[in-house]
């Protein structure tokens, strides 16, 4: 799928997304909110903010959106879009527009919903916990004060920020059908990196031993 695509070339490119949490050496930035490690400091808006700006402006921005444009290029999507420069430079536009819309509600909607965007690694136990606390703690957020409560922004931001996108789309891509699947596919993007995450410093520990 296209969100998925384009994290699995993030992470060849660039590493993956940011390690934020329990990691002093994180992998390059690239889907963080806070760069914070201690669990008991709580973000805050001054925090988001500076972290959303270096999001949406910085580095981070070109490696989640070139791959993304190279592959829809590559397999001509959408079809109605031409396939030389013309069709290059729409894409490119499309998936920025698209990936600045979604970090903007995602970072909204945590802040307001007062959900801590950070992923803190379980980092113990076999494959099957590990990959079960990865999952959950894509769709669960700790919230402030204790507890947890459903990452909101998730939903957010995944279907939000296509069915604002569908609209400088072709036709053809609009429609509830096309923002549920696209829109399904930012959440995906969402648990790989956060599987990225888990068991990249595992990877990296391991090569180190060599």
């Amino acid at each position: 799928m296209k969100y998925a695509l384009s994290t699995l070339c993030l992470l060849a490119i660039a590493l993956g997304p940011a390690g934020y949490g329990q990691e002093p050496e994180p992998p390059p930035k690239a889907d963080e909110s806070v760069e914070l490690a201690d669990p008991m400091v709580w973000p805050d808006w001054k925090g988001r903010e500076i972290v959303l700006l270096k999001r949406v402006f910085g580095l981070q921005a070109l490696f989640a959106i070139a791959p993304a444009a190279v592959a829809d290029q590559a397999r001509r999507f959408p079809r109605e879009w031409e396939q030389h420069w013309d069709g290059f430079g729409k894409r490119a536009a499309s998936e920025y527009g698209q990936f600045v819309i979604y970090a903007g509600i995602e970072s909204a909607v945590q802040a307001l919903h007062h959900e801590d965007p950070r992923y803190f690694r379980r980092g113990t136990g076999n494959f099957f916990q590990r990959t079960g606390h990865v999952i959950a703690r894509t769709f669960v957020a700790r919230k402030k004060g204790g507890g947890d409560t459903f990452a909101l922004s998730l939903p957010a931001a995944a279907y939000g920020s296509w069915a604002i996108a569908s609209r400088w789309n072709p036709r053809s891509l609009h429609g509830p059908l096309s923002v549920f699947e696209w829109g399904s596919s930012g959440v995906e993007m969402k648990a790989s990196a956060n599987f990225f995450r888990e068991f990249w410093p595992d990877v990296k520990g391991f090569f180190r031993k060599k």
